[in-house]
C-alpha cells in the first residue's frame, strides 16, 4: 500500500498533453490516470521488492513548482533522462541512490514498470503494469514526531539524548514542510 504526498495537479492534463508532444510519446493509461489524480509525489518510507530488485521510493515525478528532484521539467534536462526515453522508458519515480523506476513507452514494453540500475546501465523488469507495481510498494501512514518524541526515541535507541542544534533546525524544517502537505493512500 502507497501513501504519498501528492503534488498540486491543477492543469495537470493539460501538462500530460503538452509533455507528450514534445517527447512524442504516449503515456500509459493507469500511469496517466495516477499523474491526473496526484500529480506524482513525495513518499517517506516506501519500499519495493519485486523479482530481486529492492529499493526505495523518494518520488514520483509531477510537473511544475514541485521539489526540483521530483520535477519532470526539472528531471528532463538530466542526460540520464534522455537516454530512458531514447531506450523506449519514461522515468516515473527515482530512489535516494540516482536510479529509476521507469515505464515502458516502447512497442515492445509498453507499460511494463523496470528498474534502472544507473551504476551498471541496466533495465530490470519488474511487473507488468503500473497498477500493480503500486500494490506491491510497502509505506505507511506518516504520523510526525515533535522533536521531544525523537529526542526520546534517539535515547531508547542509543542511550544519547544529546542532540546537534543542526540536527534539531533538520527535523524542525522537515516537521514544518510536511504539515502543510496532506497525505493520501494511492488508489487507482
Amino acid at each position: 500500500m502507497l501513501y504519498i504526498f501528492s503534488f498540486d495537479n491543477s492543469n495537470v492534463a493539460e501538462k500530460i498533453a503538452l509533455f507528450e508532444e514534445t517527447l512524442g510519446i504516449k503515456i500509459p493509461d493507469t500511469y496517466r490516470d495516477f499523474l491526473k489524480k496526484y500529480n506524482g509525489g513525495q513518499t517517506i518510507d516506501a519500499y519495493f521488492d519485486i523479482n530481486g530488485e529492492s529499493s526505495d521510493i523518494r518520488c514520483f515525478y509531477g510537473f511544475e513548482e514541485q521539489d526540483e528532484y521530483c520535477d519532470f521539467p526539472q528531471v528532463m534536462q538530466y542526460n540520464s533522462f534522455t537516454s530512458a526515453i531514447e531506450n523506449g522508458y519514461l522515468p516515473i519515480a527515482e530512489d535516494s541512490f540516482g536510479n529509476y523506476i521507469v515505464i515502458g513507452i516502447g512497442k515492445l514494453n509498453y507499460g511494463k514498470i523496470s528498474f534502472w540500475d544507473h551504476e551498471i546501465d541496466t533495465y530490470n523488469y519488474l511487473c507488468p503494469n503500473f497498477k500493480d507495481f503500486i500494490s506491491q510498494i510497502k509505506s505507511h501512514e506518516y504520523v510526525p514526531l515533535s522533536i521531544e518524541e525523537r529526542i526520546q526515541a534517539r535515547k531508547e535507541r542509543t542511550g544519547d539524548a544529546e542532540v546537534r542544534d543542526s540536527l534539531i533546525k533538520l527535523w524542525q524544517e522537515e516537521i514544518d514542510e510536511l504539515a502543510n502537505l496532506k497525505q493520501q493512500k494511492v488508489e487507482l
